[in-house]
């Protein structure tokens, strides 16, 4: 029965299907079926109520047991009868009869009331068996229908899940469907969207472009309203800008329908816009200038309502002029057919109006100054102080109005000019004193300074123009400009470097002219130009004058040529002080660019020539063009020079005054030398640099010809070209030399008397002087007195000339420059009578004479002492 139950059980479990071997990890569980909230708390639910598994039955529920079953055992079986089915219930014991109608008379084997026989025995022990072994095997079916159970609903779960994999499937293909049908929708919606903008780009664009045609007929109603008050409306200045654009765009895309015919007219607006512009401005200007000038005729006006009339009531005007104004000058330059002509009208009528309103009261302050009875410089200096004073309030006024119109606007300022000008001009032309002109060239040179700093330059954007002079240029440019430039850190004197003098100058070759902004500043200078060359010019005559009759054609007297009791009778002083002999060279802003005279007590010594040559150099050196003064600085130099030679030749014709003479044109060569050093004097001047009167002489007296560059520079054969530095270098030099040799002959006169006899003896002898000693005049005896001669008067002659080199020279740096050629030239002399004695003389007298070396120490120490 065991066995039988063993099999039947291992029967049913063999009959349970097997799970397929297919294993599914839990991720890809989770991504193929995906729970949503619902089915998790189904799932929730059910693990909750399978959490805990019963408890198995260890008997069976058959009736009539001897042991009674507990009601939590009896519940637990029938939970689990109710859940298996009847397929899965326990089966009854294989002994016990079913029921039926002997089953009621037949006692049960498992309780019999009595056994009495062997075989009662035996089926109560086999029933007990049974027994036994059915509640063994008991639990394990159940466990086994309870596991069946659960495998029917994890099948059960499976298809569900199947069936859900298969709607996933379904939801998958339609979602792709779905996004397939949606790209295709927004591609074709991105289609829409993009013609929609270049639709609306298009229509924005040819909006954009017919603005520029359709705002003619804007402008043509509003510039065809009457009235001249239109160019103040609001509107007018805004529809000009307008205009603008419009002739610009279409300028630049010509190809456009009927573009040629639109700007055509729109240029006829813009012109017309102008014309409305300079009526108004004419009107207006006109208008004031005659209220103005009905107030004026009253003679008790004060000079601040007289001011204020002139320039206040101008000056209300600017604030709604001048945009106008400014709106016709930045077109002139794109537009050069009509609106110069335009522009032009309204700087000649507001030119016009101030002229007649200030140049009767300019003429009638000239003539408070008394210009027939005033002195000329006060009358200069007064005058041109007040034409600056009102020439720069009417250059500030006409700026608030126009920042161009530059001609018309200095052709104004000059005619008010010319109530003073025509007063001085008479005046300068006919002033005899240098002195009066020189101050009228400063006061003019003054008042022609900019009134700005250096670091505070006015004149801004600058270009290179060639070839370009006062108003050439059309009626206004952005860069034009009608001056020179201007540098506030140069000398007077270079700002006039250009001007037209009468005077013949040499021609530069053209060179690129800056051009500065117009109207940056009030061109002093241009307005003075005039009466300052007039001055210039009147200058350089009378100088020219003066070198003529008090240099070229001076006659000396003869206290003038008192040398050198002059020099006794007078202090000692320097020859020329080292302060006063400054450079002159205009480009060194560290030294004054002018030429300064020491005070009248040092110039007493000096030729009268001399002095006014150099004084009237130093009155020109600032007043005038640095080519003029060249040329006339190198004439008078050259006269002057002549001057000193002839007055030199007049002492030395004098008895015993050659060397005096000498030592004359030495001294003021030196003099004019130093003082000139720093004048562009030829082509001899840019060849080194003035280092002074000591180191010039040593160099002409060691190296002159290299010094002077007399080998450099040569011009060509047939040509001459003046320079009066290197004729006043050589006529130095000359001189020089010549005062070196006659100190050289005092000193060796009796050197030079033996060795003249001895020449004039070897010549007679035919060459052979060989019996000279025998001679009584050259006996070694007399030779050795001519020797103590020679050293007893080259001494005292050396000191002697070395005393008239300090009277004359007064520089003992000078002196020390000139006594060693000389020493040098008296031993040279001695060392041809040495030699001669040593050739002709036996050893004894050779060697009771002194060295050449000794002689030379013996001068040495001379005029060391």
């Amino acid at each position: 029965m065991a066995s039988g139950g063993r099999a039947s059980g291992e029967s049913s479990r063999a009959s349970t299907p097997l799970a397929p071997n297919k294993v599914i990890s839990l991720e890809e569980w989770e991504s193929r079926a995906p729970l949503s909230d619902d089915q998790v708390q189904s799932i929730a639910s059910v693990k909750e109520r399978f959490g805990e598994r019963p408890i198995p039955e260890k008997t069976s529920a058959v009736p009539g047991s001897s042991r009674p079953e507990t009601p939590t055992r009896n519940k637990h079986l029938g939970n689990v009868h109710s859940r298996s089915g009847s397929a899965h219930a326990v089966p009854s014991l294989p002994s016990s009869p079913g029921p039926g109608p002997s089953g009621l008379s037949r006692a049960d084997p498992l309780h019999p009331s009595s056994i009495i026989t062997p075989q009662q025995f035996h089926e109560h022990f086999a029933a007990l068996t049974l027994s036994a072994e059915h509640e063994q095997d008991s639990l394990y079916r159940e466990h086994l229908a309870e596991i069946s159970g659960l495998r029917d609903k994890c099948d059960g779960l499976i298809n569900l899940l199947e069936d859900g994999e298969g709607e996933v499937v379904d939801m998958l293909k339609a979602l792709e469907y779905v996004e397939e049908r949606s790209e295709s929708l927004r591609g074709a919606c991105e289609d829409l969207l993009e013609e929609q903008t270049h639709l609306l780009t298009h229509t924005s664009q040819l909006a954009h472009r017919l603005s520029y045609f359709t705002f003619l007929e804007t402008a043509q109603r509003m510039l065809n309203n009457p009235g001249n008050d239109l160019v103040l409306s609001p509107d007018f200045l805004p529809m000009v800008s307008r205009l603008d654009e419009c002739i610009s765009y279409l300028g630049e895309h010509r190809d456009f329908k009927d573009a040629e015919l639109y700007l055509i007219r729109y240029q006829q607006c813009m012109t017309r816009s102008m014309q409305l512009i300079r009526l108004h401005f004419v009107g207006t200007i006109k208008a004031l200038g005659m209220e103005i000038g009905r107030r004026l005729l009253d003679k008790g006006l004060s000079e601040t309502t007289t001011r204020g009339l002139l320039y206040t009531r101008f000056t209300s005007l600017s604030a709604s002029l001048r945009p106008l104004l400014s709106e016709l000058e930045q077109r002139v330059t794109t537009n050069k057919d009509d609106l110069p002509q335009i522009l032009a009208d309204c700087h000649a009528a507001f030119v016009t109006t101030r002229q007649a309103l200030m140049s009767p009261r300019v003429a009638e302050e000239i003539a408070q100054l008394d210009p027939a009875r005033s002195e000329l410089v006060d009358l200069t200096r007064s005058g041109c102080y007040y034409l600056k004073q009102t020439c720069l309030d009417e250059f500030t006024l006409y700026k608030q109005f126009f920042l161009s119109g530059e001609a018309q606007l200095y052709g104004y300022l000059e005619s008010l000019c010319d109530h003073l000008y025509d007063h001085i001009r008479p005046r300068i032309l006919h002033e005899p004193s240098l002195t009066v002109l020189q101050e009228v060239c400063t006061v003019l040179q003054g008042l022609m300074v900019p009134d700005f700093s250096e670091d505070e330059d006015p004149d801004e954007a600058i270009v290179l123009s060639p070839d370009s002079g006062p108003f050439e240029s059309s009626p206004f440019t952005d860069r034009e400009d009608y001056f020179g430039p201007y540098s506030p850190s140069a000398t007077i004197r270079s700002l006039h470097r250009n001007s037209s003098l009468s005077l013949a100058t040499k021609a530069s070759p053209a060179v690129p002219k800056k051009r500065r902004k117009p109207l940056a500043r009030l061109h002093t200078e241009y307005l003075l130009k005039m009466v300052l060359q007039d001055a210039q010019a009147r200058l350089v005559f009378r100088a020219q004058a003066l070198i003529q009759a008090d240099v070229q054609y001076y006659s000396p007297k003869p206290a003038d040529l008192d040398y050198p009791d002059k020099l006794k009778s007078t202090a000692p002083g320097p020859l020329v002080r080292r302060e006063v002999a400054i450079s002159l060279d205009v480009e060194d802003d560290d030294e004054p660019a002018f030429l300064s005279l020491p005070p009248p007590e040092s110039q007493e010594t000096w030729y009268p020539p001399l002095r006014v040559t150099l004084w009237v150099l130093s009155c020109l050196y600032t007043y005038i063009d640095g080519t003029v003064f060249a040329d006339l600085a190198q004439e008078a130099v050259g006269t002057c020079r002549k001057s000193l030679a002839s007055a030199s030749d007049q002492i030395g014709a004098k008895k015993d005054h050659a060397v005096d003479a000498k030592l004359f044109l030495v001294r003021h060569l030196l003099i004019l030398k130093e003082m000139t050093a720093g004048l562009d004097l030829g082509r001899a001047s840019k060849q080194y640099e003035w280092a002074g009167v000591t180191d010039f002489l040593r160099s002409l007296l060691e190296n002159a010809t290299s010094f002077l560059g007399y080998g450099r520079s040569q011009p060509a054969r047939g040509e001459f070209v003046p320079d009066a530095k290197v004729d006043l270098d050589r006529e130095l030099k000359r001189a020089c030399e010549d005062l070196i040799s006659q100190c050289t002959a005092a000193a060796t006169a009796p050197l030079r008397a033996f060795l003249d006899r001895c020449n004039v003896y070897a010549a007679a002898k035919g060459g052979n002087s060989a019996d000279l000693s025998k001679q009584d005049w050259a006996t070694p005896r007399a030779v050795t007195e001519v020797h103590d001669e020679f050293r007893k008067t080259a001494e005292q002659e050396l000191v002697r000339w070395r005393g008239e080199l300090m009277l004359y020279l007064q520089d003992e740096e000078t002196v020390r420059v000139l006594i060693p050629p000389a020493q040098g030239s008296i031993v040279d002399v001695y060392r041809q009578f040495h030699d001669l004695i040593r050739s002709e003389y036996d050893f004894g007298t050779a060697a009771a004479l002194s060295t050449p070396s000794a002689i030379a120490n013996q001068l040495e120490g001379a005029t060391r002492e």
